[in-house]
């Protein structure tokens, strides 16, 4: 047969199935009716498949990486979900994703609002806008206090980001708390901005006013080592990305930093990302995994697929089509972490209980 003739008959050979929703009811049917749809859908699909792979991997250690608004988008629960259904096994966010958990763990909310509206008169009222949700800047305000009198109860020293959030994460109460079902479960999270929010900025009121007898601090080149030692005892690590941002370039950096550091980089054998940026304006959050090859970030054999769609859409989809596949998820043994001070010691991989 004509060689022509060979590549028409194999590109033609995968019709397109239309979604029948009378027979694919629950989402994790709706997902997998979506490998045989177009665009962003069968995107979706593949990004499931690939979660599936690494949470059926025994020797995977999943990153999260999470920015964008998603707390103030409602999206809280869905991480404690996949904290607490052992879906992922390092956190690494932004400081305004833990901030307003923290705010609502106080008991404070986020409120259903709109983008059309006078900003100046919002600021007249202290309610502060995150597009189309509103929040209480006064009781913003009072939560800022909480960090700035925290140190008082910490022993005087500099801490790592995770270090810092396991103290935070004791005195949370509120069982919807993602810093609190990660303090909980021994799940690491890392902040790498974290003076980038109100966490930040409470703690920088406490050090200007203690300047003479200061010894309280965060150390971020101390997350630099913990991190390394994660993805150095790691088996196999996934990474599983939800926007990008620093949160994504710090996981990403993690191969580059082996090889400085004197490691043979072994790259993340599986990759997933939602996001809604593109990879032509040059910024990190629209990066395609092909490009990360060329830093050996991902290898040629790394499972990857990215959806382009709104994560307030795409993350909860994904979570619930996995929460329905029972026996992935109870046959997944729990990533424990043995600490000692900055030092990890090993990484125990535990039976689950769900």
């Amino acid at each position: 047969m004509d060689k022509n003739l060979k590549m028409r008959k194999c590109l033609l050979s995968k019709k397109i199935k239309h979604i029948d929703l009378k027979k694919n009811k629950s989402v994790n049917q709706i997902l997998n009716s979506f490998h045989n749809t177009s665009f962003q859908s069968r995107n979706l699909a593949r990004c499931f498949s690939v979660f599936k792979s690494m949470l059926a991997d025994k020797d995977a250690v999943i990153f999260f990486g999470l920015s964008g608004a998603l707390v103030p988008g409602g999206m809280r629960k869905v991480i404690v979900d996949m904290i607490e259904l052992n879906m992922i096994d390092v956190l690494v966010s932004t400081g305004a994703n833990l901030y307003h958990d923290f705010f609502e763990s106080e008991g404070h909310h986020h409120y259903v609002g709109t983008n059309s509206i006078d900003d100046s008169k919002l600021r007249e009222l202290r309610i502060d806008r995150i597009y189309d949700t509103f929040a209480d800047d006064i009781l913003f305000l009072k939560t800022d206090d909480f960090f700035i009198n925290l140190p008082n109860e910490l022993e005087k020293r500099y801490y790592s980001t995770r270090e810092f959030l396991e103290e935070l994460g004791k005195r949370i109460k509120d069982p919807n708390s993602i810093t609190r079902a990660a303090y909980k479960s021994g799940l690491p999270i890392f902040c790498p901005t974290i003076h980038d929010s109100g966490i930040g900025i409470g703690l920088s009121v406490y050090c200007a006013n203690n300047k003479s007898d200061n010894k309280f601090g965060l150390d971020l080149l101390k997350d630099n080592i913990e991190m390394l030692q994660i993805d150095k005892l790691a088996r196999k690590t996934g990474v599983f990305y939800v926007g990008g941002g620093v949160p994504k370039n710090y996981i990403q950096q993690l191969e580059p930093m082996l090889e400085v550091h004197g490691h043979k980089s072994k790259g993340h054998q599986y990759a997933i990302q939602i996001t809604t940026d593109d990879a032509k304006w040059g910024g990190l959050s629209g990066c395609t995994f092909e490009e990360a090859k060329s830093w050996g970030k991902v290898e040629d054999y790394t499972q990857t697929a990215t959806v382009h769609i709104d994560a307030t859409i795409g993350l909860p989809l994904l979570v619930a089509a996995v929460m329905e596949e029972k026996d992935l998820l109870k046959n997944r043994k729990e990533r424990k972490f043995v600490w000692n001070g900055s030092k990890l010691k090993q990484i125990h991989y535990c039976p689950n209980v769900i």
